[in-house]
């Protein structure tokens, strides 16, 4: 449960062209409208955090899933550090704050995420 806490105030995994921070990159794979729900999309990108890279504090107009592909060991917003396994995945209600993680890899880290949020919403909202 405490390693669920800590995810839920760091990651995120994920920002689309919000993400200005350098270091952090995010490629959409598919983006497509919700078949029942009009006011409603789904978006599934990739997010690279390079070595030194951080992902702002932030919260989403709908919920968000992640898988981390590549892990590894990050900072906390709090200044501690732990370590994203492989494989770990995530999950962020709307409006939860998350983000706020500094990559101290000397490699690229990458999660996937799918995002279901309002389209008539900015896709991210800073929290910082």
């Amino acid at each position: 449960m405490r390693f669920g806490l800590i995810l839920a105030a760091v990651f995120a995994v994920f920002p689309l062209a919000a993400v200005a921070d350098h270091g952090v990159n995010r490629e959409i794979l598919q983006e497509h409208d919700l078949s029942d729900a009009p006011d409603m999309k789904v978006v599934i990108s990739r997010l690279t955090i390079e070595p030194g890279g951080r992902i702002p504090l932030h919260s989403h107009a709908g919920d968000e899933h992640g898988v981390i592909i590549k892990g590894g060991r990050v900072q906390l917003p709090n200044g501690t550090e732990t370590t994203f396994e492989d494989g770990t995945t995530v999950f962020f209600s709307a409006g939860d704050v998350h983000g706020g993680i500094t990559n101290l890899e000397d490699y690229t880290m990458e999660v996937l995420s799918t995002h279901i949020v309002r389209v008539t919403e900015p896709f991210q909202s800073p929290a910082e």
